[in-house]
């Protein structure tokens, strides 16, 4: 596809502490005191913004923000970002309320894949393909990708190990892949899930569900992970003759990936013989450029730049840009300085801080104030995010809708593809083009939102304001 849209699922995790680090409330309790302004302006912890990006409470009590359809994957960045704010802010307003209160206990919000007792939450890419296209195909040319993509995008982290006590890793999110692909999501968590939903035409469309990538922080991560994978995907969908780098084995594949720093164990592949991890991206990267454009100079230039750390152990460029480097000089330096082990419950400590999205607490954001981790969109950009939708996406007509109707104090219902207002004899709007910008029937919607705004009068309007 020339042009693709896109979108990022993410579950946060929630932790409520008191000052002392003992837990002040269960997950749950803690999940209904952040949603408490959602559910009162909303009527629902599952809601629509005005940026079009969906906000609610998904199964483990894990806030989760999906962002809108986005077919610019430095918009998609600002949406996510944007999802990380509006989310900060809503904890900040629960710990205000606990202060009011007198109540001992502080919200964090963590944006990363595994808590303290080992249970892992995702976070999600979706890319849109074509049905008419071999579905089949893309997995047996894309897992050996998704396999070894860490060595760019992961996310970084100590686990335990029997002999060293405990090592870093470049995903700690690997070891909880159980299967390459399924149709289920937390059974077998995947690394591509097959399951048929495509919120939008689905004789025209597919949507490809990608659960194995890391939690990023950093915004030059994030970007990575998907504009690198969708030009994997041009790849594939060009046609051409693509050699056959099936692995034997991806799940083994992907946990001894994770523990290789280098880049240089050998992994099986199914049709014999063995290769790299290094050796595979360099592979995918060299082979991309023959459908890539000027537009995408940008990103073979990183995803060069990023497996010549990982060749050179040169990481002076990745440190400062890659999260899983930006946190591995950070715990490690931080273990050598302090004469402790990677084991220390004060680097999980520090490792759960570099997740915590607060602006103000946030590790990550520490080290971005002082130049140490990537600072690409500016704060203008970000803002917007949070009550623009994308204009280029089917995105921007469900943005107005939720705007119009907020503030003309309409009740309404949007999901990925329709559009109703709540009364009697509604007719709902279907955009099953996830590219459409235009609309007569949702100006006609808009039109009614108008009228039926003007005739109920400013006091009788109960609009829901943006988070």
């Amino acid at each position: 596809m020339e042009r693709r849209v896109g979108g990022l699922e993410t579950e946060f995790g929630i932790v409520c502490v008191r000052a002392d680090g003992t837990r002040a409330l269960e997950p749950e309790a803690a999940a209904r005191e952040l949603f408490r302004p959602v559910v009162a302006e909303g009527r629902s912890s599952n809601v629509f913004l005005r940026n079009a990006a969906r906000l609610y409470l998904d199964v483990g009590s894990h806030p989760e923000y999906a962002t809108a359809e986005c077919d610019d994957w430095w918009d998609l960045v600002a949406q996510d970002r944007a999802g990380e704010r509006i989310f900060a802010d809503h904890a900040a307003t629960a710990n205000a309320r606990f202060a009011g209160q007198g109540v001992d206990a502080r919200l964090h919000l963590l944006k990363n894949n595994v808590d303290s007792a080992g249970n892992s939450f995702g976070s999600h890419e979706n890319y849109l393909v074509d049905r008419r296209g071999e579905f089949t195909r893309l997995p047996q040319h894309l897992l050996p990708f998704l396999v070894t993509r860490q060595l760019v995008t992961g996310a970084g982290g100590v686990v335990p190990d029997d002999a060293e006590g405990a090592r870093f890793v470049l995903s700690r999110r690997s070891d909880h892949m159980w299967e390459a692909i399924s149709s289920a999501t937390t059974r077998t968590r995947p690394i591509i899930n097959t399951r048929d939903e495509p919120h939008g035409d689905a004789s025209r469309f597919r949507r490809l569900h990608v659960i194995v990538g890391d939690s990023t922080m950093s915004e030059v991560s994030t970007h990575l992970r998907f504009a690198t994978t969708d030009l994997v995907l041009r790849l594939i969908e060009s046609g051409r003759a693509l050699a056959d780098l099936r692995l034997k084995d991806p799940i083994s594949a992907i946990r001894a990936v994770a523990r290789d720093l280098t880049g240089s164990t050998p992994l099986e592949l199914e049709a014999g013989g063995t290769v790299t991890a290094l050796a595979l991206q360099r592979r995918y990267l060299e082979q991309v450029r023959a459908v890539a454009t000027e537009d995408d100079d940008q990103t073979l230039a990183d995803w060069s730049r990023a497996l010549d750390a990982i060749e050179t152990q040169d990481l002076t460029w990745a440190s400062q840009n890659l999260d899983w480097a930006i946190k591995h000089h950070l715990l490690t330096s931080t273990a050598e300085r302090r004469g402790i082990a990677l084991s220390d419950p004060g680097i999980d400590r520090l490792d759960l801080a570099y997740h915590d999205i607060d602006p103000e607490r946030g590790l990550f954001f520490a080290l971005q104030r002082r130049g140490l981790a990537p600072r690409v969109l500016t704060d203008e950009r970000i803002d917007r995010a949070r009550t623009v939708a994308p204009e280029t996406t089917r995105a921007h007509l469900r943005g107005r809708v939720v705007t119009e109707a907020q503030e003309a104090g309409v009740d309404h219902v949007v999901d990925w593809t329709t559009l109703r207002l709540v009364r009697q004899g509604a007719t709902p709007v279907q955009v099953l083009d996830p590219f459409a910008t235009r609309s007569d029937a949702v100006d006609a919607l808009i039109r009614e939102i108008r009228d039926q705004g003007t005739s109920r009068g400013p006091d009788d309007r109960q609009g829901v304001p943006v988070p």
